[in-house]
């Protein structure tokens, strides 16, 4: 299991590192919040990601009949394997 505190005061994360290192199998990872938006994407991923779709050009797209028909053709041939 992965839960994640936040601790408004920073110099408490001591104290509660030490106390959940004693809990067995217990790991603890300091995430600063600079690295990371507040639903926990790390920033890196999403530059990363910026960086891929600066880098997309038009002939990378495809058109939303093109992509409907894709989907008709996916979902007739999962039906047919029934």
């Amino acid at each position: 299991m992965t839960y994640t505190l936040k601790l408004e005061n920073k110099e408490d994360f001591q104290k509660v590192k030490k106390l959940l290192e004693q809990i067995k199998g217990a790991k603890v990872f300091e995430n600063k919040e600079d690295d990371s938006y507040e639903d926990g994407t790390p920033k890196a991923f999403i530059e990363q990601l910026e960086k891929y779709a600066d880098s997309l050009t038009e002939e990378d797209y495809i058109s939303s009949e093109e992509f409907f028909a894709n989907a008709r053709k996916k979902v007739c041939e999962l039906y047919s394997q029934k």
